[in-house]
């Protein structure tokens, strides 16, 4: 990898995923995406940062009667992180089952020291009081136990975004088209793959987390709510006598979010909605459309109804374009794309996330 692209990637502190929007009226901040590299605790160690959160129903036709949970930490791995799970770490993927931003079901993976370059792994379904192991392998291998399939190890990042046009002054689309900035970087994935049945064949929300001596670390449920909205972003500084506002966020449980966090997700979502008031024919409807925009990124659960196709925003799949999804609603419309599709070669069957670069 070129020198010069390990060294912004570095200098990346806040991905400004919707923030991009902004950029007609802030000066260009340096960005990371998705939740790589989002707030300090994490940065320390990458094993523990959570990068992207995924839930889709596997094949192109879509077999509804599974369901494929996946996880992604090591930004850049093998590049600015490294390449193995910490041992002493519990990678967790929850489900609430009854719209109360609370887990009913907590998918546990935790991982033994690393020997040979490889680690074993253990993956538990824990349900109230009742915990039970549901697959187990080694790292860089696929497990089939049971109905679940299991992998833990290095991929190709599915994650796409025009970063450098974004650095550029959100120069998006030159003569037509985006490049890639993750194009060839890699990350360290957790897939399970399980019966529908056994997470909840409804309605759901989903989102991951990274806990460490009991102490929550880092979580993720959709895209970017973090790195946009909670400050330091390009609206706001991010400190208080509490510590830095980005780690208070990631201990902060879901269920919490619209107590504490509400007013900042609101002032950034003002920002962005005035950016348009000059063509905008109806500016006096835009309170009501931050407002209602903030009872769904808050809480920080990634929403899907698994009796129906997923996608985003009903769940996430790898190909999804979340970054044009996300733009043209949180803007209005004013910013719909950054002409990037995905570039990944996803695999037919499981894992799904494409080989390491």
């Amino acid at each position: 990898m070129p020198a010069r692209r390990v060294r912004k990637l570095i200098r990346i502190e806040v991905l400004g995923l919707l923030a991009v929007a902004a950029i007609a009226t802030v000066a260009a901040i340096p960005a990371v995406s998705a939740d790589h590299l989002d707030a300090p605790a994490v940065k320390k160690d990458g094993r523990i940062d959570i990068n992207d959160v995924y839930v889709f129903h596997p094949g192109a036709s879509q077999k509804l009667n599974r369901t494929v949970l996946a996880v992604t930490v090591n930004p850049a791995a093998g590049v600015i992180s490294g390449t193995t799970f910490r041992p002493n770490a519990r990678y967790e993927l929850l489900i609430d089952n009854n719209g109360d931003a609370r887990p009913d079901i907590t998918i546990r993976t935790q991982f033994s020291a690393v020997e040979d370059g490889q680690q074993d792994y253990t993956v538990r379904r824990i349900k109230g009081d009742n915990s039970k192991v549901i697959a187990r392998g080694e790292t860089g291998e696929v497990e089939t136990e049971d109905g679940v399939k299991a992998f833990a190890g290095l991929r190709d990042d599915p994650f796409f975004f025009d970063l450098a046009a974004f650095n550029a002054g959100a120069a998006f689309c030159p003569g037509g088209v985006g490049t890639d900035f993750f194009l060839g970087l890699n990350t360290s994935a957790i897939v399970v793959e399980v019966p529908t049945s056994m997470i909840g064949s409804g309605p759901v929300g989903v989102w991951g987390r990274t806990v460490v001596g009991g102490d929550q670390i880092e979580r993720m449920g959709r895209p970017a709510i973090l790195t946009v909205f909670i400050p330091p972003n390009p609206f706001e500084a991010g400190s208080t006598a509490d510590g830095n506002l980005e780690d208070q966020f990631n201990r902060t449980l879901p269920h919490r979010d619209q107590a504490r966090w509400r007013g900042e997700v609101v002032n950034s979502l003002t920002l962005l909605h005035s950016l348009n008031d000059a063509t905008d024919t109806n500016v006096g409807d835009d309170a009501g459309k931050v407002q209602g925009l903030a009872n769904i990124l808050l809480p920080d659960i990634l929403t899907v109804d698994l009796s129906m196709a997923t996608g985003f925003l009903n769940g996430r799949g790898l190909a999804d374009d979340v970054i044009d999804a996300e733009l043209g609603l949180i803007t209005e419309g004013l910013i719909t794309t950054d002409c990037v599709n995905n570039d990944s070669n996803f695999l037919s069957g499981f894992p799904y996330l494409g080989v390491p670069n």
